[in-house]
């Protein structure tokens, strides 16, 4: 069994190494861990290799440096030391990898200090031989009731480093990256420093999450506002769902890549010992999120969006030997790995990408790959947590002359993409337009509106739609937020003008060019055109220039109706309604004359025009009648 050691809180010290005999000091350095699954804290506390640590060789009685060197993979060290005669051996880690070839990692604690373990002490070593301090191990510390380890998150950052800089990545070191314990105001990311919660000090995927935020730092560009956020919410600021989503990927492929462990995003109460689950998921399956993390404005849809791209059958992530993704273990992009794919996106168009969303990743893939790099594997990564970027079915209907034809309905629509996927792959579908066609009658009443997916009370969807009506004669109106959330919605509308009405949507939001959405456009009050069950007629159809001709229509509708019969070529109405007399003018030939009837109800809705006509014959049916009377 391995000797134990406390930490104490030290300022780094030199001194000069004298140059006498030589000796080897060789040993582990390990750290007391706290064990967690799924479940929250196991109850086990397994030590772990401390790697890359300082290490420094002292004499125990006067703190004189003998040696110094570094822990390796496998938290061994050997130190070639000098010294003389008999000394008291003392040996110190340090939670700092300068003297290691790894990218420089530091924990401190608030006031910048470096935390160290000491070996017992090795009384009266003879310097002429070599030393073997065998296993020590460095216990795990306290703050007020929350437990924690400085080396356990070093060893977090070591990880996320290798992972970067080893032969999946091959990223260069960048300057030192500082793990801040214990911080007393939540974990957050800065620059290259990370502040961890004193809650939080053995909760490895939020040390992992932290220190995922400083490689996107230092390796590409975030455009995240930060501020308050939350996995299970799906109506994020899309720059900040990339931002978080990004950090909590790059802990999950770590955990796989790094740490032989399933990833898992999880966040548990630092003083228990059992349990104490306060937020948790799969990355994997989006567990237990499954049915709710859905849309780029969700960082647990872009985390295990991204975590799919580069994930496999041979993954340990809780389904070896499967895959819910058509990127698998012999997947080559262009000859590249995912992961060597991905990073080329990541460095490249999304450190230039402004506002940088999920958007952008999609995009910059095909800019990077071209058509020939995996359109298929992307697409179907992309489905699962519905970041649906490609066309719908009624596509395409991005401009005023295509429209989709639908008829108002008080029931929703399936889901419809703001992406026009112009192109094969449709790489960019910024600026799409939805147009659809409807038929309405003068004097209805309808709503037209949009809403998130099914109806979603989380949005679901980076989409903020504006929805405008566009009149046949031209007439625009407009709404960007009157329905819930950031749906548009156009209510209580009464039609004005009878015909084909174009309803449109689409975003002016530019972060939010793509996303899914519902629309419905349904009737509150449905007016109809007057129904001309019969005629109009003409009695009788020909006449002579002395006789009227009665002229009659048939006409149901629920409102009132107005008719209106005018002469076009001449001649005059008498009377009014349904019925009306037709007195033509004197002819001197056979002439024919066009009367037009319009019929409109109480709305203001109208039948088409229509026209009976009417021949009027000078000559027909002249009779001579007889002078009356007697002469005289």
């Amino acid at each position: 069994m391995g000797r134990k050691t406390l930490f104490t809180a030290l300022l780094a010290v030199s001194f000069p190494v004298s140059a006498w005999a030589d000796f080897t000091c060789t040993g582990v350095w390990e750290y007391e861990d706290k064990g967690w699954n799924y479940n929250g804290w196991n109850g086990n506390d397994p030590s772990k290799p401390i790697r890359y640590a300082d290490v420094t060789v002292l004499n125990e009685n006067n703190g004189q440096v003998l040696g110094t060197g570094s822990t390796q993979l496998d938290g061994s060290f050997s130190i070639l030391c000098s010294s003389v005669g008999t000394t008291d051996v003392e040996v110190r880690v340090n939670s700092d990898t300068n003297l290691h070839s790894s990218q420089r990692i530091r924990v401190t604690n608030l006031s910048n200090q470096e935390y160290t373990a000491f070996s017992p002490v090795f009384s009266n070593h003879n310097t002429n031989n070599d030393l073997d301090i065998g296993t020590v191990t460095a216990l795990k510390v306290t703050s007020g009731s929350d437990e924690a380890n400085p080396f356990n998150m070093l060893d977090m950052a070591v990880a996320s480093f290798n992972y970067v800089t080893g032969p999946l990545i091959g990223e260069n070191n960048v300057s030192t990256v500082t793990v801040l314990w214990p911080n007393f105001s939540g974990s957050f990311a800065s620059g290259f420093a990370t502040w961890i919660d004193v809650d939080d000090g053995y909760d490895d995927a939020v040390i992992l999450h932290e220190v995922g935020h400083i490689i996107h730092n230092a390796y590409s560009d975030s455009d995240s506002p930060g501020g308050t956020h939350f996995i299970g919410d799906s109506n994020q600021d899309p720059r900040l769902s990339l931002g978080e989503g990004f950090a909590t990927f790059m802990a999950g492929v770590v955990m796989v890549e790094d740490l032989d462990r399933i990833p898992i995003y999880m966040d548990a109460n630092g003083s228990s010992q059992n349990g104490g689950v306060q937020l948790r998921v799969r990355l994997e399956t989006a567990e237990p999120f499954t049915t709710d993390a859905y849309g780029c404005a969700d960082e647990t849809a872009v985390a295990c969006t991204l975590y799919d791209i580069l994930d496999d059958e041979l993954s340990n992530d809780g389904s070896v030997g499967s895959d819910d993704d058509l990127f698998i273990s012999t997947t080559l992009v262009n000859g590249q790995t995912p992961h060597a794919a991905f990073w080329d996106v990541f460095t490249g168009p999304m450190f230039f990408a402004g506002n940088l969303t999920m958007n952008d990743a999609w995009e910059g893939w095909w800019s990077e790959h071209g058509a020939t790099g995996n359109h298929a594997e992307l697409d179907a990564v992309f489905r699962i947590q519905k970041c649906q970027f490609f066309p719908d079915p009624d596509e395409p209907n991005d401009t005023n002359t295509t429209p989709f034809p639908i008829t108002p309905s008080s029931s929703w629509s399936g889901n419809k993409t703001l992406y026009k996927g112009d192109g094969d792959p449709p790489i960019n579908g910024d600026e799409d337009r939805d147009w659809y066609e409807v038929f309405l009658v003068k004097g209805s009443q309808i709503d037209a509106e949009t809403r998130y997916p099914f109806g979603a009370s989380d949005a679901d969807t980076q989409a903020d739609t504006n929805v405008r009506l566009r009149s046949p004669s031209l007439v625009l109106y407009d709404d960007e937020d009157s329905g819930t959330g950031r749906n548009g919605a156009i209510r209580n509308f009464v039609v004005p003008e009878t015909g084909y009405w174009l309803f449109r949507v689409r975003t002016f939001d530019n972060m939010r060019d793509y996303g899914r959405y519902n629309y419905r456009l349904q009737y509150d009050f449905e007016n109809f055109l007057p129904a001309i069950n019969s005629g109009p007629t003409a009695t009788p159809a020909t006449a002579n220039k002395f006789e009227d001709v009665q002229l009659s229509v048939s006409a149901t509708d629920a409102q009132a109706l107005t008719y209106k019969w005018v002469a076009l070529d001449g001649g005059s109405i008498v009377g009014s309604g349904a019925t009306v007399t037709f007195d033509p003018p004197a002819v001197t030939e056979v002439t024919e004359f066009n009367i037009e009837l319009t019929v409109e109800d109480s709305l203001g809705a109208q039948a088409d025009p229509m026209i009976v006509t009417v021949t009027v014959d000078p000559n027909e049916n002249l009779v001579e009648f007889p002078l009356r009377g007697t002469l005289k």
